[in-house]
């Protein structure tokens, strides 16, 4: 059962263990992305979902030259799971999947999440591998020409997925969570 601990689509946080107070802001229901496995690669070869089993994992979707969103996105990342104890952090695995796979090699990925945790890995793709795993967990982005220039910007969703340890999609946070609440999450998790 996939509980939302999110302010997102429509739905507002309420009490322990994520319990949901949904409100009538839109007449159509929010599905939940259904989430799932994936390949990908990182710098130390080819990343499955399911090679982090027995470990949650903490997934984001970005690109390296993000202005905003991103590296605040991974800054909380990093100050939640500094949050966690060494027991807990070996029992955790932040993923982060670029959605800008022409610009963001293994390589340079390494070097931007090497800011942030240093258990951060990487993950890039094809466009098409990169596109079906979006789908997966609902991501919406799309790349944004500069005019008067060969640069673009890629506009993406921007929300944490929480990912349980037998690889079903539990929690799905927004930009600007607080740490200590994602940091709640996992601990919640890996009482399992």
């Amino acid at each position: 059962m996939l509980l939302w601990l999110a302010i997102v689509a429509g739905c507002a946080v309420s009490g322990e263990q994520g319990a949901v107070v949904e409100q009538q802001t839109k007449k159509e229901a929010f599905e939940p992305p259904p989430g799932g496995d994936f390949t990908l690669r990182s710098q130390q070869g080819e990343v499955s979902l399911h090679d982090f089993k027995g470990k949650v994992v903490v997934l984001f979707f970005g690109y390296t030259s993000c202005p905003d969103v991103c590296p605040t996105s991974l800054a909380f990342l990093t100050k939640t799971l500094n949050l966690l104890n060494e027991e807990e952090l070996s029992q955790v695995q932040p993923l982060f999947v670029t959605l800008d796979p022409v610009r963001d090699d293994e390589k340079k990925l390494a070097e931007y999440l090497g800011f942030f945790h240093p258990r951060f890995i990487g993950l890039t793709g094809s466009e098409k591998e990169i596109a079906q795993v979006a789908k997966l967990y609902g991501v919406k982005y799309y790349r944004v020409e500069e005019e008067g220039s060969l640069d673009y910007a890629v506009n993406h969703s921007a929300a944490i997925y929480l990912i349980t340890q037998d690889g079903a999609l539990r929690f799905l946070f927004p930009h600007g969570t607080s740490p200590a609440l994602v940091a709640k999450a996992i601990r919640y998790l890996l009482r399992g």
